[in-house]
């Protein structure tokens, strides 16, 4: 039986970041990281950016395998673990191989949510989640005509642009809400994003949900619950994502939308650990649990929880920041952008501009404080926005003042 003093499930961003700064900190100990995937750690932040050719492939890698040799971790690769058993402090993987651990960290991430409906079966129906995800959907991409996604959220954003950027001449997004990214924004900021994606050749359908798909062997049609049908060659479906706890089942971790966790991302058994988006913490900040399912978070989670495994117990406390472009728009997602969280939102621009930001408000105490905010094409109120959530700044005196575009965010500070 293998033994290691800290054992990592997960080998992407929270689990790397976590296996570097033990690593850090304790020159003698034994790490091992078991991942499900073929590679050393790369960036899936960087793959709508390869799917649209502005990076290498190679360039994707953060860390090649004379990293892990030189850190002395063992990176176990293409291996699942099937069983946790807590009390005995051991995993058992897929070869039925346990591994023996002194603390472990989860950080398994999470797999794209699979759109189960009749023909889902049939070849160029892609996903984006991995390496060979993107591969596989530059391949499709590159000899088809027409494209559909599903879904209204982020993925959808790289689907259209990678297909575009491959060739792709229509590409319609079938979402089933009222208007697109509904629930994370308002019906003007999602106007604004439609007109960024009409102005690049992609149409959005709103309100169609799919009913099946048609096709020979490979995809050719799209059908909706309505009944409309649209032809393809490509399809991407971004409907969310989800992590695998069934290793978990009978092990006593407290399970609940993801991984129960407080403030130091310790979980309800002593010596288990979790971070990343499997990860729901107590965020100290909103006093709320709190899952961040981004890159930029999932490493700050990792530093963070290393620490705390090494002895040196960390709070982890961050604003929630997410930040992208598609095509020509520029958009972030700062701390809690909940309509139930906030007591208000205030909006400052307008779909005419093709700029908005929207700041999400909450008494707290006696103190008027923000939140969160969303950020279209307003790159400059990115940083100052950050900052007040930050720091709790009382927004009261200010709340009259944000609408007028001439105010400058900085003074809050």
């Amino acid at each position: 039986m293998k033994h290691a003093d800290f054992l990592i499930v997960g080998g992407s961003a929270a689990g790397t970041t976590a296996a570097e700064v033990i690593r850090s900190l304790e020159a003698d100990s034994s790490i091992i990281v078991v991942t499900d995937e073929p590679h050393e750690e790369y960036s899936r932040v960087l793959l709508p950016q390869y799917v649209t050719h502005k990076v290498e492939r190679e360039n994707i890698f953060l860390k090649k395998a004379d990293w892990y040799r030189e850190k002395l971790i063992e990176l176990i690769k293409l291996t699942r673990v099937t069983k946790l058993s807590a009390k005995e402090h051991k995993v058992t993987l897929e070869s039925g191989e346990e591994i023996q651990y002194g603390k472990l960290l989860i950080a398994v991430g999470g797999f794209p949510l699979k759109l189960s409906v009749p023909g889902d079966d049939l070849e160029n129906i892609h996903y984006l989640r991995t390496l060979e995800d993107a591969d596989k959907f530059i391949e499709s991409s590159k000899k088809g005509k027409k494209g559909v996604i599903v879904g209204g959220g982020l993925v959808s954003l790289d689907f259209a642009e990678g297909m575009r950027a491959n060739g792709v001449e229509e590409v319609t997004i079938l979402v089933r809400e009222p208007y697109y990214w509904f629930g994370k924004l308002d019906r003007d900021s999602s106007r604004i994003i439609k007109s960024v994606l009409e102005k690049n050749g992609v149409a959005i359908a709103e309100g169609e949900e799919v009913d099946h798909f048609e096709g020979l062997g490979k995809v050719s049609k799209v059908v909706t619950k309505s009944q409309k049908s649209f032809d393809c060659d490509v399809v991407g479906v971004g409907i969310g994502i989800k992590s695998d706890f069934s290793w978990l089942e009978g092990s006593g971790i407290k399970i609940d939308r993801a991984i129960v966790t407080n403030e130091y991302l310790e979980t309800s058994i002593e010596d288990i650990y979790a971070a990343g988006d499997c990860a729901q913490f107590h965020d100290v900040i909103f006093e709320r649990e709190h899952i961040m399912g981004n890159w930029a978070n999932a490493t700050s989670q990792g530093a963070a929880v290393a620490k705390t495994m090494v002895g040196q117990r960390t709070v982890f406390e961050s604003a929630s920041f997410y930040s992208d472009t598609f095509f020509e728009c520029k958009y972030s997602f700062i701390g809690v952008v909940d309509d139930n969280f906030a007591d208000k939102i205030i909006s400052r621009g307008s779909v005419e501009s093709g700029k908005m930001t929207r700041i999400f408000i909450k008494t707290i105490g006696s103190v008027m404080i923000i939140v969160g905010a969303t950020v279209i094409n307003n790159p400059a109120n990115v940083a100052p926005l950050t900052s007040i959530i930050k720091k709790k700044v009382d927004f009261s005196a200010y709340k009259e003042k944000f609408v007028d575009l001439s105010f400058d965010l900085n003074d809050i500070l």
